[in-house]
């Protein structure tokens, strides 16, 4: 199975900048086996919009790591 990042077609109908730049949209992540599995997955999740579609691209999980910035009462980053 691979993971795809799928995308509402409908709730960017509008004039906004994700229209054209699906980097804009909210994304869901979706296991399946292909990418018909991946839309028909939407489909399911949002009967109402299959007349608009999906987006569906081949997706790449990555780690990431989230670290606490602190500083002292100059501003300065406090080095642990």
């Amino acid at each position: 199975m691979r993971e795809y990042r799928c995308t509402r077609n409908a709730l960017y109908a509008h004039d906004c900048t994700g229209r054209n730049d699906i980097r804009e949209r909210q994304g869901h992540y979706i296991w399946a086996i292909n990418e018909e599995a991946a839309w028909q997955e939407m489909a399911r999740r949002y009967p109402e919009e299959t007349e608009a579609g999906f987006t569906v691209q081949e997706w790449e999980s990555f780690d990431v790591k989230v670290v606490e910035v602190r500083r002292d009462e100059n501003g300065n980053i406090i080095k642990e």
